[in-house]
């Protein structure tokens, strides 16, 4: 997995926000599946920004309840680009899940800690600066995408899922 000083390496320590620390206190999975010092990027582009002004904030405790179960306590990380479509982290399971305040409200999930989505994220960062054009793309795509889903096989479980729809795209 990936160092902060990679991470601040790649998007500057000015491309990094810090999950509060009194968020952290509360979470009730194993610290281990955060990023490094909490830390996620600023913005990927086409992918992530962490830039919401919305009617959720970044960092704000949202509870969200669905079907019969409990509701959970998800932290707001950041959108999709130009999408009514949260990335949040589980505060009890630490997995990144994707609300989805379309039509349909929806919640899906992305990865199984925040760790391997910050990683997905930086891998994703480093493939778009080194991109040579279409020619190109495809064959290195496939090989992030197995890359990755050794990483994280729950990402890719589900064809329907974020990144498999992400990664068709790109290949």
């Amino acid at each position: 997995m990936i160092s902060h000083q990679e991470m601040s390496d790649l998007w500057g320590e000015d491309g990094l926000l810090y999950i509060p620390p009194e968020h952290v206190e509360r979470f009730r999975f194993d610290l281990r599946m955060l990023s490094p010092e909490a830390a996620i990027p600023a913005e990927v582009p086409l992918l992530f920004t962490a830039y919401i002004d919305d009617e959720i904030k970044l960092f704000n405790v949202l509870e969200i309840q669905v079907g019969d179960n409990e509701p959970m306590g998800l932290l707001a990380l950041g959108a999709v680009p130009d999408e009514k479509m949260y990335y949040c982290l589980d505060g009890d399971t630490g997995r990144v899940l994707l609300l989805d305040l379309g039509d349909q409200v929806g919640l899906e999930p992305v990865n199984s800690s925040l760790a391997t989505f910050v990683e997905f994220l930086y891998r994703l960062e480093q493939f778009i600066r080194a991109d040579q054009g279409r020619a190109t793309r495809a064959p290195r795509a496939a090989e992030l995408r197995r890359e990755l889903a050794a990483l994280d096989p729950s990402a890719f479980a589900d064809p329907e899922s974020w990144w498999s729809i992400a990664f068709n795209q790109l290949q």
